[in-house]
């Protein structure tokens, strides 16, 4: 079965029952190749698809983008007319330890993304699925809700939570300028696994707090990664910046989109 592509205006529905590494929750939802065949192909064999998100998790994204750029401004019509679903299907984790892959099910989530690289953003984690590297879970980052002062979704929940998120309005943590993450053409992996670092004035410090990179363990991003994975791509990963080291970021730095009106070098 070929998975349906969906393009939407931030569309959605309430958060499934979800836990911290992505490992089976009695509460989450799971579907069969007959009930769910719309939101993830499921594999000849039937393995049964469960899942973290769908695209209705994207419900009240776009009453909260409207607060957020009283904030920061309008966003360009053509991110915000271009953001777009992309269902991905990934193996997790067996317990909130995320140390042991889990191979006997799959689990799917939504990423909100730029429609420039929606479809390049499928074809990795189908890639990331043949070769079971683990993401603990992918969920929108509305359903953290807004950060404090309302200029962003509540990032550092979701890192915390060790989510695999994608679009999301903000400024760069450490600048004002435009992140990645606001033109829809950036992902952070499995925060907790793979914390930014950065140093300041107070010393080192590392996001998510309850994040240790441990390169070479299950779900860790490395050079080796980028490489294999987004080189080929146009892609580039945060932790080969030298300040901050931002290991759970990849992002498209290469190519061109007619919608952002930019092409990137």
């Amino acid at each position: 079965m070929k998975e349906r592509t969906t393009s939407v205006r931030i569309i959605g529905l309430g958060l499934l029952g979800i836990t911290a590494c992505g490992a089976p929750d009695p509460s989450a939802e799971v579907a069969s190749d007959t009930t769910r065949e719309h939101e993830a192909a499921v594999p000849s064999f039937t393995m049964q698809v469960h899942f973290h998100s769908t695209s209705t998790d994207t419900s009240g994204m776009e009453a909260d983008l409207r607060i957020i750029e009283r904030k920061l401004g309008r966003l360009d019509a053509g991110i915000r007319n271009e953001l777009t679903i992309a269902q991905v299907r990934y193996y997790s984790f067996t317990d909130s330890t995320c140390t042991v892959v889990d191979t006997s099910q799959l689990w799917s989530g939504a990423l909100v993304v730029h429609s420039c690289i929606v479809e390049e953003v499928r074809a990795l984690f189908e890639e990331l699925e043949r070769d079971t590297f683990p993401v603990a879970k992918v969920v929108p980052i509305n359903r953290y809700g807004l950060n404090a002062d309302s200029t962003g979704w509540n990032d550092a929940a979701s890192m915390e939570d060790n989510n695999t998120s994608a679009f999301n309005y903000r400024s760069k943590p450490t600048s004002t300028e435009a992140s990645k993450h606001a033109q829809g053409i950036a992902i952070d992996i499995n925060p907790r696994l793979n914390p930014m670092v950065r140093v300041d004035e107070a010393g080192t410090v590392v996001e998510p707090s309850n994040g240790q990179y441990r390169p070479g363990t299950p779900g860790t991003l490395d050079r080796a990664f980028t490489t294999h994975y987004l080189a080929g791509r146009g892609w580039s990963w945060g932790g080969r910046w030298p300040r901050p080291q931002d290991h759970q970021h990849i992002e498209k730095s290469r190519g061109s989109c007619p919608h952002m009106r930019f092409t990137l070098e």
